[in-house]
């Protein structure tokens, strides 16, 4: 039986004199490297956006646009942020190499040099990078032993920073849909636009991504940038991932999966969730201990519906009024509406039906039980249900319709069943010239709309309800009722 040799180190040398190249290769390739070229900086940067290296060579003397340009690209793909960069050069070039030392490469060696010293070299910067990062397999970027020696060292030195957690929803029902395969691609794409919208937001440059495993992923980052990351990812998450599904599962916003029982389940599209946990207020003394915090936070955002963004500020004074309103647009009332576009707090405070101090007290109920701000405040008899359907009427420019004393239909009640009702948490109100009132928490859920106009041949005009009329209307009508 043969023994499976391992994998060869893949090297990219980047030189625009032909003879040192051709000798540089050879020297590696005699090694049992497997070498690849490049005589231009275009043909290096075509390779970097395609490839993924072990480690990159680069001659000083690259022009036009420089070895400095190719270094900062090769930092900037996903497959080789994280590679050793071998700066070659000649004596010459010493002083400006020592000069330079803070442009993004991490060795250099002096032309001409001994086929051993670049072996040695070579062999060097790869297990000393591979040890420091645990690079995954699969997005090349840092694992577990590299996030926890991050967490620890920002932990030890006091800095202010801000981790969040991301993960991908529904990512299993697109596996077994789809195949492994594409799965994989789903997760090197994912980290292509958490890497790229983590630098954007990073100013300071204080900035680590890794991959947990699976569809985990964790940004280091300073807490100020942490909100415009979060929302841009989200947003390029929703706008590129869909794709990766036929046109058909797009237009039906779900995929349909057998269970092992043998019956079809419908899963909506993949969203993200993005989990931050921020040391403002309180002092980890241990990555588990953040960790334990973003789970909680993660736990909350899991019951809402597409992607989702959540800090944890649980053991912080709320002192602002415009941090509490940026608390609430951080969590909407309806995760995923495009309608919302002020906080509801801010929308009654406004209206005068509830002051700064009962915002304050009702967000800390909000975050520390996940319920919504809307139904928190009628809890707490700061204002009535109505109201709040009324200012969300206002608001969103969709009538609101009240279920108190409503009269429950029979026959409206057998569009849908039950389950149905409360999974989606819908409610058929009137039919009136083959046009359906539908009473939706999130009247602009077009995935819900489309699919109830596709099973029940009529138009929908959604209306707007609120969680607790709803609540109380199927219990006392759904639940006693012998709909199937």
């Amino acid at each position: 039986m043969q023994s499976m040799q391992p994998e060869k180190k893949r090297i990219l040398i980047v030189d625009r004199d032909a003879e040192y190249l051709a000798l540089t290769e050879s020297r590696l390739v005699a090694r049992e490297f497997s070498v690849e070229t490049a005589v231009s900086s275009l043909e290096a940067f075509q390779k970097l956006d395609s490839e993924s290296f072990s480690l990159i060579l680069i001659s000083s003397k690259m022009e036009p646009l420089g070895s400095d340009a190719l270094v900062e690209r090769a930092r900037r793909t996903i497959s080789n942020c994280y590679v050793p960069i071998i700066m070659m050069a000649g004596e010459e070039d010493l002083s400006e190499l020592i000069q330079s030392l803070e442009q993004g490469f991490d060795d250099f060696i002096i032309r001409p040099f001994d086929p051993l010293i670049l072996q040695l070299r070579v062999l060097m910067n790869i297990k000393r990078t591979e040890e420091r990062i645990q690079a995954n397999p699969l997005t090349r970027l840092p694992g577990n032993i590299a996030i926890e020696k991050n967490l620890k060292e920002r932990i030890a030195k006091g800095i202010l920073y801000s981790v969040c957690y991301l993960d991908i929803n529904q990512f299993k029902s697109f596996n077994d849909v789809y195949g492994y395969d594409k799965g994989d691609d789903v997760i090197r794409q994912t980290a292509r636009i958490i890497l790229q919208t983590a630098r954007q937001a990073s100013k300071k440059g204080d900035l680590f991504v890794g991959h947990v495993g699976g569809d985990d992923f964790i940004v280091i980052l300073n807490p100020d940038e942490e909100p415009d990351f979060a929302r841009t990812c989200i947003r390029e998450f929703d706008r590129i991932i869909p794709t990766y599904y036929s046109e058909e599962d797009r237009r039906k916003g779900c995929v349909t999966v057998k269970n092992r029982k043998g019956k079809i389940e419908k899963f909506s599209l993949m969203s993200i969730s993005v989990a931050a946990v921020t040391n403002l207020s309180h002092k980890f003394a241990s990555p588990a201990e953040i960790a334990q915090v973003a789970a909680e936070v993660k736990k909350y955002l899991k019951t809402q519906t597409g992607s989702s963004y959540l800090r944890d500020r649980r053991g912080r004074q709320i002192d602002r009024l415009d941090e509490a309103c940026d608390i609430l647009s951080l969590a909407p009332e309806n995760p995923g509406s495009q309608g919302i576009k002020e906080p509801l707090g801010q929308f009654l405070l406004s209206a005068g039906l509830i002051n700064s101090e009962q915002l304050e007290e009702a967000l800390k109920t909000h975050l520390a039980t996940g319920k919504r701000l809307g139904e928190v405040l009628i809890s707490m008899n700061l204002v009535r249900s109505d109201e709040v359907g009324r200012m969300l009427e206002k608001k969103l420019g969709v009538p609101y319709v009240p279920l108190f004393g409503r009269e429950f239909s029979s026959v409206l009640g057998r569009l849908f069943t039950s389950e149905y009702v409360r999974a989606h948490r819908v409610l058929p109100l009137e039919l009136l010239d083959g046009k359906l009132l539908v009473g939706m928490l999130d009247p602009f859920d077009l995935k819900v709309i489309v699919e109830i106009e596709r099973v029940t041949g009529h138009r929908v005009v959604p209306a707007l309800i609120l969680e607790a009329e709803f609540e109380e209307f199927y219990n006392s009508h759904y639940k006693k009722s012998e709909i199937v």
